[in-house]
């Protein structure tokens, strides 16, 4: 597939921009594809950050192929079947683009990610989404999905099998927290006890926090061996780990975001002792805080 020779033929009309903008600069990005026949992996296409000013509005037949677009500012609108979804700050939208669609700007600049993809898997995965309308979600701004858009651009920059497995991954990781995001529980589904959604809840919003064990065992009155066993079962990882990993989560926003030292970014996710963040942060990201924040911000 050829995104950007595609997507031309699949402009419906000539777009309203700005003399300074070319139609194509909408996909951000395009990255080299070879086509792989049954491949299971999914492939990027193109992906960029855009800043799109007024006039800016696109009007496509059909793309074979499926997007993310995550709004940081401003506000866009995408029409479909009639129908208007505003994409406003904070919002992701996951969508299938065989179908016509048309984006328009809303609050000048918008500015947005965009992920351009496709893979045999996606179809099945689209089919679980609601039938009635385009869902959108909105994502807090240290959103895991936010980190993994950030890690897919850095990916695309280094050549080989490797990057192209770990941008797959992070495709799929986008894709599944998406779904899960929208989709109700089974009701089958043994019911959560109210202790173990109240843990989740507590390191979610307030990871700073101090927790252990003990804690949790007498803030709880239930023993610590039942709450690490219950909490396991349900989220398939120990309640000290997740917290960990939202911190880390936390952490990796700031450090592609803000100029704020290590120690001070440690400090802001509840892990005081630096050396100790620098070995959490390694041991979930792969590498240090520093080099992870050269990736991100060359």
């Amino acid at each position: 597939m050829n995104i950007k020779t595609d997507f031309l033929h699949a402009l419906v009309s000539r777009p309203r921009l700005s003399p300074r903008q070319n139609p194509e600069d909408f996909l951000g990005h395009i990255v080299p594809y070879s086509y792989e026949e049954h491949s299971p992996l999914l492939h990027l296409l193109s992906c960029g950050s855009m800043k799109a000013f007024s006039p800016w509005s696109f009007d496509i037949s059909s793309l074979d192929c499926y997007l993310f677009l995550y709004t940081s500012g401003g506000c866009g609108k995408l029409t479909v079947n009639s129908q208007v979804y505003t994409l406003d700050e904070s919002s992701l939208l996951f969508f299938d683009c065989r179908h016509r669609f048309r984006f328009d700007i809303a609050v000048s600049p918008w500015e947005y990610q965009i992920l351009f993809f496709c893979g045999e898997s996606l179809s099945y995965y689209c089919s679980l989404l609601p039938k009635a309308h385009v869902p959108l979600i909105q994502l807090p701004p240290y959103s895991e999905l936010i980190t993994d858009m950030k890690n897919i651009a850095v990916r695309t920059q280094i050549p080989g099998i490797c990057s192209r497995l770990i941008i797959s991954d992070l495709l799929n990781h986008m894709v599944t927290e998406y779904l899960t995001g929208l989709l109700k529980p089974d009701a089958s589904l043994p019911q959560i006890p109210a202790h173990v959604r109240e843990m989740k809840e507590m390191f979610d919003e307030n990871f700073k926090d101090f927790y252990t064990l003990d804690l949790l065992e007498e803030r709880f009155g239930i023993s610590k061996y039942r709450l690490c066993r219950e909490f396991s079962n349900t989220y398939q990882t120990p309640p000290l780990q997740y917290l960990n990993k939202k911190r880390i989560d936390h952490a990796a926003y700031l450090l592609s975001t803000t100029s704020l030292l290590v120690h001070e970014i440690g400090s802001m996710v509840g892990i005081d002792n630096t050396n100790h963040f620098i070995t959490l942060f390694k041991k979930y990201r792969g590498v240090t805080p520093l080099e992870y924040r050269q990736r991100m911000t060359r």
